[in-house]
């Protein structure tokens, strides 16, 4: 069999693309590679798709001849004749190149393998394809699943974001409309309650103005009546001196009462005449009541005197009628006898001794007791002084009317325990500790329960009991002063900050404690009590202040000088204490009236130099505080005018008063007024301690 084939080259490419048998791979692993020695694709693809026999055909049909077509560049067609494999091949050549190449028996084989191979690798390719392709399917079903699982997830979260992005804002817009809705509800309610709070302010404003009209005719009113009665008291005084007889012994205390009462008629008639307020009210009370008690002291005084008068004139009388009866039973005897003997004419110029008489004259050094009361204190301060004496004894009466009953005496001696207890316990220890004992008092005072020894007890069951309470207030206070701060100067400072504390909330209490005050040392009034006619000299010093034993001897000076200090000194330190809340009620105004009044009045020996210096002592610092060169002046008042005062009338043993305060007042001039706070002082932010 031969195989004629016009260009060899042609066939090699042809028999390197197909695919060698395993026999004849090795031969040809060698061999020419190159473009020009394979088979083009679509020659392959035509040998694939059957150009040659089917692999199941019989080895018989390989014997037949294979003719082929095959194109090359030149497009010209040559024939492969494959004859018998038993015979050599032969390659025949075109005529113009024969040439025969020798075939191998086996050829057919490996061409039949080839074939064979190449089945198998189509379908291992084949079904490498189709796996391919279902993995491939699969794999794409499986993206296509997850996308869309992927797809509808995020398409669901989405949504379900919107959703609640819009319940959100439909929830902010909820609580905005309801939040706009208080803000509107607030709104009308801040506004109906302003409309009601102005209202009330209008109708408050209304019961103001009424009241204000009212107190003001009120005050007119009163004005009108004080200026009638003074006019009352002023002609009863001018009748009194009108009728007074003999002239010459009218007293001249009743003239100047006289000219008072005209003057201060004067004062009351102008201030009657306009619009006059509490502050000027309260003046014409104060000027009525000393023309009251001016009036009553020459209408005593007149009664005395015009009584004293008409008990001479009637003892003169008895006197000329005893001396006319006597006169005129001696001319009858003598009658008598002359008609029994010669009537001898009795010697002219001769008179008969008359029945001596003796009339004791007034003392011309006796001075009249108003004058007496002006020299040792101000008429308003004495004025004050009485009205809170008959204060003091009243509310001494009232307890002791209250109390009588035997069931109350359990009640006094449970509100004298539950105001002794926090009083004695006052102390500058913290400013907690203060206010605890405040708070014990203003809870007593307030009607509320208070703790009483493991008890409970309250003033609500006998409201009667409140006066009291406040009155043995004051009294313990001022009962400190003379036992405890006459001791110990710095002690005074925790028990006037109770104090003021207790005035921020019950005012009433002042009057008892000023009372209380005046009642044991009348030198913060200030009074220098003077002795009056007829007063024993024991009785005169317990109006001074001093003190008698079991044994009725009186204190030493010294000691008496101790006990009025401390009493002062506390009288002093309610003036610069601090209250926990608000400004002091009993401030520095009443240091500096009573400094006014003091210089202004007789001193006394020893006492007035020893109240003086305490008083500048604790309140010289707050008096320049809150005076500055007003307080220098008055300074310098001191010691140019009142010392001398105070030296004229100096014991010869009490130079230890003078001295302190000559020299206290020399050094505050020095530093130009600028005292340093006592020792002691307690300051505002104590009581947060």
């Amino acid at each position: 069999m031969y195989i004629e084939c016009i260009d060899y080259v042609q066939f090699q490419e042809f028999f390197d693309h197909c695919s060698p048998p395993p026999a004849l791979s090795k031969r040809y692993n060698n061999h020419d590679n190159s473009p020009n020695n394979r088979l083009t694709d679509d020659a392959l693809h035509k040998h694939r798709k059957g150009s040659f026999p089917d692999s199941n055909a019989s080895e018989s049909s390989y014997d037949n001849v294979v003719q082929s077509t095959i194109r090359t560049d030149s497009s010209s067609p040559r024939t492969v004749e494959i004859v018998s494999p038993t015979l050599p091949i032969e390659i025949v050549s075109p005529p113009h190149k024969k040439n025969i190449i020798p075939v191998s028996p086996e050829y057919t084989k490996s061409i039949l393998a080839v074939k064979e191979y190449e089945n198998s690798l189509d379908k291992e390719i084949k079904i490498k394809v189709y796996n391919k392709q279902q993995r491939f399917t699969e794999h794409a079903k499986k993206l296509q699943n997850e996308a869309e699982n992927k797809l509808s997830v995020l398409q669901r979260n989405q949504q379900n974001k919107a959703e609640e992005q819009q319940q959100e804002t439909e929830l902010q817009f909820m609580q905005q409309t309801i939040e706009l809705q208080e803000k509107q509800r607030k709104l009308k309610e801040d506004h109906r309650e302003h409309a009601q709070m102005l209202q009330k302010k209008h109708e408050k404003l209304k019961e103001e103005i009424k009241r204000k009209e009212k107190e003001r005719q009120d005050r007119i009113q009163i004005a009108q009546t004080i200026r009638n009665d003074i006019a009352t008291i002023l002609d009863r005084l001018k009748t009194m001196y009108e009728q007074f007889t003999p002239k010459d012994r009218l007293p001249e205390s009743l003239k100047k009462a006289l000219n008072l009462v005209s003057n201060k008629f004067t004062e009351v008639t102008q201030m009657a005449s306009r619009d006059v307020d509490a502050n000027e009210v309260a003046k014409m009370t104060e000027v009525l009541k000393l023309c009251l008690n001016a009036y009553e002291y020459m209408r005593k005084e007149y009664d005395e005197l015009t009584k004293k008068i008409k008990e001479e004139q009637a003892k003169e009388e008895a006197e000329k009628k005893a001396r006319a009866e006597i006169e005129a039973k001696a001319r009858a005897e003598a009658a008598a006898a002359a008609a029994k003997i010669t009537v001898v004419p009795p010697t002219p110029g001769v008179p008969s001794s008359p029945l001596a008489t003796s009339t004791p004259a007034p003392s011309s050094s006796s001075r009249p007791a108003a004058e007496a009361v002006l020299r040792c204190v101000d008429q308003n301060a004495f004025t004050q002084y009485t009205n809170l004496q008959v204060l003091i004894k009243k509310a001494d009466d009232d307890s002791k009317t209250l109390f009588n009953n035997p069931q109350m005496k359990k009640m006094k001696f449970d509100i004298q325990k539950s105001i002794n207890t926090p009083i004695n316990n006052i102390s500058p220890v913290s400013g907690d500790h203060l206010n605890d004992q405040l708070t014990r008092l203003l809870t007593l005072l307030a009607g509320r329960t208070v703790d009483l020894s493991g008890k409970r007890f309250s003033l609500a069951a006998c409201s009667q009991a409140l006066p009291f309470c406040k009155y043995l207030i004051a009294k313990m206070i001022v009962k400190k002063g003379e036992e405890q701060v006459s001791a110990k100067h710095s002690s005074a400072f925790a028990i006037a900050a109770v104090t003021v504390g207790l005035l921020a909330d019950y005012p009433d209490i002042l009057p008892m404690l000023q009372a209380h005050f005046h009642q044991l040392c009348p030198y913060t009034v200030p009074y220098h009590i003077s002795k009056t006619d007829g007063q024993s000299m024991e009785d005169y010093l317990k109006a001074l202040g001093y003190k008698y034993d079991s044994e009725g001897n009186a204190e030493k000076q010294d000691q008496f000088l101790k006990r009025m200090s401390g009493i002062m000194r506390l009288y002093a330190s309610v003036m610069v204490a601090h209250p926990p809340r608000g400004p002091n009620p009993y401030g520095t105004e009443h240091a500096w009236e009573w400094l006014s009044m003091v210089m202004n009045i007789e001193p006394l020996p020893d006492i007035t130099a020893t109240m003086t210096f305490d008083l500048l002592e604790v309140t010289g610092h707050a008096l320049y505080r809150d005076y500055r060169k007003q307080f220098v002046k008055l300074l310098h008042v001191l010691i140019k005018e009142f010392l001398p005062k105070l030296k004229r009338v100096a014991s010869p043993s009490g130079g230890g008063p003078m001295s302190r305060l000559e020299d206290f007042l020399q050094n505050s001039l020095k530093h130009n007024g600028n005292i340093r706070p006592p020792e002691g002082l307690l300051n505002q932010h104590f009581w947060m301690t």
